[in-house]
């Protein structure tokens, strides 16, 4: 009893975020999103076309994001981004899984300027255990809203593009 009495008074402290307020502030990635992922290959250029379904998930407790890019010559993508608010650590985390791995990589990360920024360690053969940093951005033009999102990868203590998705959707 005493430790759930320690735990709820910790999560009191001045200056913490509650889960739901949290999923508040990164509730602009909820919608429908179409738009291209623009591949950092370091030669000729590959785009593909891509969507994204974010709604929420789990009684509110989470976002679920549904990707997918389709490059010419390959089948479309399967991913899913699932995102929470620990109110413990006070972080994002996200869990991702894809098509091409067993089990998810995870991430954490806080608003930063406005973006949702994740970190976290690359899963699969290409990039084990390297660092990933995923920045999800928002704006409101006038015509429309635009949802980026861009990962990148720790190359020698320098973040390394390897791509950035730029979605739309039309204002309603």
């Amino acid at each position: 009893m005493l430790a759930l009495i320690l735990a709820l008074t910790v999560g009191q402290h001045a200056g913490s975020i509650k889960p739901q307020a949290a999923m508040e502030q990164i509730a602009w990635m909820k919608g429908e999103w179409t738009g291209r992922q623009d591949f950092n290959t370091g030669g000729a250029p590959m785009m593909g076309d891509a969507t994204n379904h974010v709604e929420d998930a789990i009684g509110g407790r989470y976002l679920e994001e549904r990707l997918s890019t389709s490059l010419p010559g390959r089948k479309p993508s399967d991913t899913r981004h699932m995102i929470t608010f620990d109110p413990t650590s006070q972080t994002y985390k996200a869990w991702w899984f894809n098509d091409t791995l067993v089990g998810p990589m995870e991430l954490q990360g806080k608003i930063e300027e406005g973006k949702l920024v994740l970190t976290g360690k690359a899963a699969g053969q290409a990039g084990q255990g390297r660092n990933l940093r995923a920045t999800y951005a928002h704006m409101r033009e006038a015509d429309a809203e635009t949802l980026t999102f861009t990962l990148e990868m720790d190359q020698d203590g320098h973040w390394f593009r390897l791509f950035t998705t730029t979605y739309k959707r039309a204002l309603h």
